[in-house]
C-alpha cells in the first residue's frame, strides 16, 4: 500500500546477529567445528589485508561527554516501557477520545484532486497512533478524535515520498474511526516490582535498570566509535571470490524471499528501486561489499593488536546457538547458502567485532582532553 513506509533494503538483506546465533549452531556433538578443534580456515586467511585495506584511525577517537550518564528521564522510559507490556487491552466504547498509544481500527480513503488514488484506499486497517507507519499529519490528525467520528484529513505527502505521482502532492483522507483500543498500565510499585521481575523493591529494580542503560549507553558509544573507524577506512580492492559468495547468498535470500511472499520478482525489484534483474544484483553485491569491508577491517586490527579469543568463547557461543536452533528449524547448509559464509566463520567475525570494539572504546579519549 503507497501510504505505508517502504523497509530500507538493508534490513532485508544484512543477516540479523539472531539469525548468525541461531544458525551457527549445527556443529557435531564433539564441537569438531571450534577453530582450534579443526582448523576451519577463515576467509581472508593468506591474505595480506594491507593490500586490500588501508585503515583509519582507531586509536584515540573522542568519547561523546557524558556518554555513559543515566538520568531520572531514562529509567521513568524503562519503567514506563515495562508497565505498558504489563498492561491489559481493553476495547473503547463509541464516544471515547483516540490518545497517542491506542490501537484504532479504521477505514480511510484518500483523494487528490478529488479522485481516489492507488494505495490511498483500505477497510479494517489497524493502525497503533504513534507507530509514524503512515505519513506526517496522519495519525497526529485522529488524536482526540472519538471512536465512531468521520475525520476528514488534509494533508501532504513528503518531498521525498517514494511515488513520483504523490510525492509532495497535496491530498485528502476521509477516514472512520470504527473502533479502537487501549492498553490500561498497571500501578508502578513494589507489587508490581515483586510480581514482573526477580526484584522486590522499587529501588532495586531501578538500580539494575541505572545499570542496564549504562550498559546500552556505553554500548551506543562503542557503536558510534566503530563507525567513525569504518569510515575513515579504505578498501584498496575487494577480494573477489569473498564478494561472489556472500552476493550469492544474498541473492538467495532474495529468491526465497519472492517464493514465500508469493509475489513476482520483478514487484519485488520495484520495493527496492531496482528497473531489472541486473540493478538488483548490483544492490546485492553493494551490500556484500559492506559487509566484507568490515570484516577486513576487523580482521586487520585484530591482526595487527593480536586480538583473539579462546575456544571457551566459541563453544559458548555454539552452545547458545545450538539452544535457539533446536526451535527455528534451520540447518547448517542452508546458513550457508542465505549468507555466502559457514556459522563458525560468522561467529569468528562476531567474536572478534566484540573484542575490536572493546579495545577502540579502551583507548579513546573523553571529550576536552
Amino acid at each position: 500500500m503507497a501510504l505505508v513506509r517502504n523497509l530500507d533494503r538493508e534490513e532485508i538483506f544484512i543477516m540479523k546477529r539472531s539469525l548468525v546465533v541461531f544458525a551457527a549452531a549445527v556443529v557435531a556433538a564433539s564441537m569438531c567445528i571450534v577453530l582450534a578443534g579443526c582448523g576451519e580456515k577463515m576467509p581472508y586467511d593468506g591474505l595480506n589485508l594491507d593490500d586490500y585495506v588501508k585503515l583509519g584511525e582507531y586509536k584515540g577517537l573522542k568519547l561523546d561527554a557524558d556518554y555513559d550518564k543515566v538520568t531520572q528521564a531514562d529509567i521513568d522510559e524503562k519503567i514506563d516501557s515495562a508497565l505498558t507490556q504489563a498492561g491489559k487491552e481493553t476495547d473503547l466504547k463509541k464516544g471515547d477520545t483516540i490518545k497517542d498509544g491506542d490501537t484504532t481500527n479504521i477505514d480511510f480513503v484518500g483523494k487528490k484532486d478529488g479522485k481516489e488514488f492507488e494505495g490511498g484506499t483500505a477497510q479494517g486497517h489497524e493502525l497503533v497512533i504513534g507507530s509514524n507507519s503512515f505519513i506526517p499529519g496522519f495519525e497526529d490528525g485522529l488524536i482526540g478524535k472519538k471512536v465512531g467520528d468521520k475525520v476528514s484529513l488534509p494533508l501532504t505527502f513528503p518531498e521525498d515520498y517514494q511515488s513520483e505521482e504523490l510525492a509532495g502532492q497535496d491530498v485528502v483522507f476521509d477516514v472512520t474511526i470504527n473502533s479502537a483500543k487501549r492498553t490500561v498500565k498497571p500501578e508502578y510499585n513494589d507489587e508490581f516490582v515483586k510480581s514482573n521481575t526477580t526484584y522486590k523493591t522499587t529501588a532495586e529494580y531501578e538500580k539494575s535498570l541505572k545499570k542496564t542503560i549504562k550498559e546500552e549507553k556505553t554500548n551506543e558509544q562503542k557503536s558510534k566509535l566503530w563507525s567513525e573507524v569504518a569510515e575513515a577506512s579504505e578498501v584498496k580492492k575487494y577480494p573477489e571470490d569473498q564478494v561472489k559468495k556472500i552476493q550469492g547468498g544474498y541473492k538467495n535470500q532474495f529468491n526465497m524471499m519472492a517464493e514465500q511472499s508469493g509475489m513476482e520478482k520483478s514487484q519485488l525489484y520495484a520495493q527496492y528501486g531496482a528497473s531489472d534483474g541486473a540493478t538488483m544484483n548490483q544492490i546485492l553485491k553493494e551490500q556484500a561489499e559492506g559487509k566484507i569491508k568490515q570484516e577486513m577491517i576487523i580482521q586487520d586490527i585484530a591482526d595487527k593488536e593480536k586480538i583473539t579469543y579462546t575456544d571457551k568463547e566459541m563453544d559458548k557461543e555454539l552452545e547458545t546457538a545450538k539452544e535457539s536452533l533446536e526451535s527455528q528449524g534451520y540447518s547448517e547448509e542452508q546458513y550457508e547458502e542465505l549468507t555466502g559464509r559457514t556459522m563458525t566463520q560468522d561467529l569468528h567475525f562476531d567474536l572478534l567485532m566484540q573484542k575490536v570494539m572493546d579495545m577502540v572504546m579502551e583507548n579513546a579519549k573523553a571529550a576536552g582532553k
